[in-house]
């Protein structure tokens, strides 16, 4: 039996009506997420996404969003909070700024959406650092591991449930390295910005970003790219509330950060030993990282320096807690990139592959037993010696494969 030959006009005439097919399907989703039943726990996202959306709130009526009175006004008429004080949001305005879309729909509704977008944030992300550091056939063609890990990390979990904004700092983070990689410089400097809603995550990595491209390539697109956003973001917020740089600065000056106990190395000494000082370690570190940077800025690409700075970033920062631990799906993804690609015998990648599970397991048991968040520290502290050694090991096995 043949068939017809089609002609180009019905091939066009077929593409066109898949085309609107798929986009009509996109739409009635679109609809369904923002319009239909919201099939979730009533306190799942709930969290920490309170004080965002509340603050983003006051903002969207010009209200000042860091004055505690309003905060505990807006959280217990919209979000149902129970408490005598105020949930604040000590992150940077620019946060509120992006989150200002979902306050135009209820609390409950914003919940779910920020959900939903938390969940395609981490599945996008994860792609594009498989795409940006899969460099063999073999890892890419598996990609489709990339969200899996990255739904099934501990952080993740949490960071869900919570609602937080963390993930802006992951997606951030990949897609400068996906677009950095591509030398779409600006484009990669304006995605940068997301990573600014947590800065003390991030607090060695932008300098070290900043001075590898600028000694590289003498170009200034990267920069331009970052401020063109901020700028941007800031300009909304001061249209909003003029005011907003002398608001957000009294909210930090009254805030005692430094006074939790967290899961970072400075907290922990902080805690157990008493050295307060200890969570100011980064203005030591900070120095002697660009010291390593100078010293070694020919032999690592900068891939590795986003990965080795962030994993310091975090285990040092001045404070933190057991979610933002998120970002490290970066160097936790190159890890399993490495396996894939059959960088190491079938022995060391199990090893390693375990190793990553006895972490990520091991996080999960300790989380439910319920004990004290400041004892998770030792979570990027495992990734970061994992990764050193997966790292370490590939350069042993590369120098003596050159060597044969």
């Amino acid at each position: 039996m043949g068939y017809a030959k089609l002609l180009p006009g019905s091939s066009l005439r077929i593409t066109l009506v898949t085309k609107i097919l798929t986009a009509g399907l996109l739409v009635i989703l679109f609809l369904f997420v923002l319009l239909g039943p919201i099939p979730i726990p009533e306190s799942m996202g709930v969290g920490d996404f309170r004080a965002y959306w509340s603050a983003a709130y006051l903002l969207s009526q010009s209200e000042n969003f860091a004055d505690a009175e309003q905060l505990m006004a807006v959280e217990q008429a919209h979000t149902n909070w129970e408490g005598d004080f105020a949930v604040i949001t000590w992150n940077p305005p620019w946060l509120l700024a992006i989150l200002l879309p979902y306050t135009a729909v209820s609390f409950a509704r914003a919940t779910w959406l920020w959900l939903v977008t938390n969940i395609v944030i981490v599945f996008s992300g994860t792609i594009l650092v498989w795409k940006t550091l899969a460099s063999r056939e073999k890892s890419q063609n598996l990609g489709h591991l990339a969200p899996l890990v990255g739904l099934l990390f501990l952080p993740t979990m949490i960071t869900l449930w919570m609602g937080q904004v963390n993930t802006l700092v992951f997606f951030g983070l990949a897609a400068f390295l996906y677009f950095a990689n591509r030398d779409q410089l600006f484009v990669a400097g304006a995605f940068l910005v997301l990573t600014l809603v947590k800065p003390h995550l991030v607090y060695l990595v932008l300098p070290i970003i900043f001075l590898h491209l600028f000694w590289k390539r003498r170009d200034f697109r990267l920069l331009a790219g970052l401020v063109t956003s901020m700028v941007v973001l800031s300009a909304l917020v001061f249209v909003l509330r003029p005011s907003f740089i002398t608001d957000y600065a009294t909210t930090v000056a009254t805030g005692s950060l430094l006074g939790w106990e967290t899961p970072t190395l400075g907290g922990v000494l902080g805690s157990y030993l008493g050295w307060e000082w200890a969570k100011l370690m980064g203005i030591v570190i900070l120095p002697i990282v660009v010291w390593l940077w100078w010293r070694y800025r020919e032999r690592l690409h900068l891939n590795i320096w986003v990965q080795a700075t962030l994993l310091l970033s975090v285990v040092t920062a001045p404070f933190g807690w057991a979610y933002d631990v998120i970002v490290l799906l970066l160097p936790l993804l190159q890890i399993i990139i490495w396996i894939t690609e059959g960088r190491y015998s079938r022995s060391e990648a199990v090893g390693w592959a375990l190793l990553l599970l006895a972490v990520n397991l091991g996080a999960i048991y300790q989380r439910t037993l319920g004990i004290n968040e400041r004892d998770a520290f030792w979570v990027p502290i495992a990734i970061s010696l994992t990764f050193m050694g997966a790292y370490y090991r590939l350069g042993r096995l590369d120098s003596h494969s050159e060597i044969k």
